[in-house]
């Protein structure tokens, strides 16, 4: 049942991912939607956003009553984040790896079954403000502060000018993601 969960959680994560904060840059396209050929790239990038995801809501995770990680948990989890720290390039497989490996082994049920409805709560409500006409309801309007080029620039543009460069690329080498995995090894290390 948890991996049904998880299955439709990891489903609507790269949407929500997109929705948060980590956007990419849009490519030149009609009506400035992403072209096929970059959407599919994009979309091979999937567990990468997940697992960035994943990390992020963590941190709230530890927040919540009985559910906090445990000192064992910390100690399974630091060496996998750390190194998530010093990888140049973090593939795609490598990170579903990761995901299921922290979800598999080291989180329990309880703490699992919160990280899915809370997505599945955060999902509904980027929904509803969407169909709302509310803030996120702009379609794949995927750009930062000042649009492409402007001041501010685009948000998480180096996701995208990787896959679209073949370059490497680790989002937790630059923020918001090297925020939050640095926040969650310091908290895991007071454990």
């Amino acid at each position: 049942m948890a991996r049904t969960i998880l299955a439709t959680v990891l489903a609507l994560l790269s949407s929500l991912a997109l929705a948060q904060g980590f956007v990419v840059q849009q490519a030149p396209g009609p009506g400035g939607q992403l072209d096929p050929e970059a959407r599919k790239r994009l979309e091979q990038y999937r567990p990468v956003l997940e697992l960035q995801n994943s990390l992020r809501l963590m941190l709230e995770l530890d927040k919540q009553k009985n559910l906090s990680f445990s000192k064992a948990q910390a100690q399974k989890l630091l060496p996998i984040l750390k190194d998530l720290q010093t990888r140049a390039d973090l593939k795609p497989a490598d990170a579903g790896k990761i995901l299921a490996n922290i979800e598999d082994k080291i989180l329990t049920p309880a703490q699992l079954k919160w990280m899915d409805q809370t997505q599945l709560k955060r999902q509904q409500e980027l929904r509803q403000r969407r169909e709302n006409g509310g803030q996120g309801g702009q379609g794949n309007n995927l750009q930062g502060p000042g649009g492409p080029g402007g001041q501010g620039g685009p948000r998480g543009g180096g996701l995208f000018q990787a896959i679209q460069q073949g370059k490497p690329f680790n989002p937790f080498k630059e923020d918001p993601g090297k925020k939050s995995l640095a926040d969650l090894i310091a908290l895991l290390s007071k454990r």
